[in-house]
């Protein structure tokens, strides 16, 4: 009986989880999966998609490319590496959400592709979503910054990494 009760229970949110997502196209090298349809919205120069998940979940991708500000891929590549902008870039993060600070910060790669991680606790929001996990991927001269916002009370771990995991560069 307790087995019947929990397949019942976890069969709607597998069949949620593993449902297909919709692979968007960012640009000519990368894409990434939404739970829906996501249609890309111009922010200061920038292409941003954003896409509501539930209530309790969202995640972001925004592009920004640093060619339209005269940097290269090898200037882009040498200022990514040095400690202090790394430091500036963590501070400007956490610095843009009043009230926020780091939980945890990872400066890595993925793919070979210099990647800085940031949890980040946000405070007191109007949506509850409190928690940002945010992934900055430099490829050649852009930056993709791709976020997942959740409630700290309700861990979104499957869905976080089914976002996070989706993003392809090639």
């Amino acid at each position: 009986m307790r087995k019947t009760v929990f397949a019942f229970l976890l069969i709607p949110f597998l069949s949620f989880v593993t449902a297909d997502w919709i692979t968007t196209k960012i640009d000519e090298r990368t894409s990434i999966e939404f739970p829906t349809e996501t249609e890309s919205k111009d922010l200061n120069g920038n292409t941003m998609w954003l896409n509501q998940i539930s209530e309790d979940a969202r995640c972001m991708v925004m592009v920004m490319d640093f060619a339209k500000m005269g940097a290269d891929s090898a200037t882009l590549a040498e200022e990514m590496n040095r400690p202090e902008s790394y430091e500036q870039f963590k501070q400007g993060v956490v610095g843009e959400i009043e009230g926020a600070s780091l939980i945890s910060e990872k400066n890595t790669h993925w793919k070979g592709y210099k990647t800085f991680e940031f949890l980040i606790d946000m405070g007191k929001t109007e949506t509850g979503l409190n928690r940002m996990y945010s992934k900055s991927i430099f490829i050649g001269t852009k930056m993709y910054s791709l976020s997942f916002f959740e409630k700290n009370t309700k861990p979104q771990p499957a869905l976080r990494n089914k976002f996070f995991n989706s993003f392809k560069a090639g």
